[in-house]
């Protein structure tokens, strides 16, 4: 089966699980309130996760038109690095499948993963250039390589799981724009480590 074939044939199967899973849910023409909608989405939006897999986009609302989604399936392509993930919103941005499970697992986003995961990396393209190999964001940094025009997206490290070394190298003076909010403060006694023109100044006003 050819790829566009493929991935037509699994949009299909996944349209038809949601319009089978309403059609169990609700009576036709019911009345469904706020609170259902939200529970029936947030249920199926795991159920497709769960059985088509955590690339898949799954985008579902209700309307004065009624029930409606938005679904496509990850576009995937065999390398011997092994499958790539083609990202859904950056064209030449492509996820190892080793990316996808880490980001997953260290996210705790097992629903629209590749959702999320477009996200991230719309804050960490900014960073391109900036330190050879990876992209930082807010959240944590990537690791990539570049492989014919394609920049491919080894792996993911949040955040948390970096060391104090790794947050010098990454998160220098040139990106604080891009630490996490909660990591910052505007007293100089709460802070681990200073950034250089403020240390600078305070160094001069010390009576020491």
């Amino acid at each position: 089966m050819s790829k566009d074939r493929e991935f037509e044939y699994k949009k299909v199967q996944i349209e038809s699980y949601l319009k089978s899973a309403f059609q169990k849910k609700f009576q036709p023409n019911s009345r469904i309130s706020v609170r259902k909608r939200q529970k029936f989405m947030d249920e199926v939006t795991r159920k497709v996760s769960k059985k088509f897999g955590k690339e898949v986009m799954c985008l579902i609302d209700f309307t004065k038109q009624g029930f409606v989604g938005l679904v496509s399936p990850a576009r995937k392509t065999s390398t011997e690095k092994g499958k790539l993930v083609h990202s859904f919103t950056h064209p030449q941005v492509f996820y190892t499948s080793h990316c996808v499970d880490r980001f997953s697992q260290r996210t705790n986003s097992e629903e629209n993963c590749m959702v999320l995961l477009d996200g991230y990396m719309s804050d960490a393209l900014l960073s391109y250039g900036e330190c050879e190999g990876n992209l930082t964001c807010p959240q944590g940094v990537f690791a990539y390589e570049l492989e014919n025009d394609r920049l491919i997206v080894k792996t993911f490290l949040n955040f948390e799981l970096l060391s104090a070394d790794q947050i010098k190298k990454f998160y220098g003076p040139g990106m604080i724009s891009t630490f996490p909010k909660e990591f910052l403060t505007e007293e100089i006694d709460e802070s681990d480590f200073i950034i250089g023109d403020e240390f600078t100044d305070l160094s001069k006003s010390s009576k020491y």
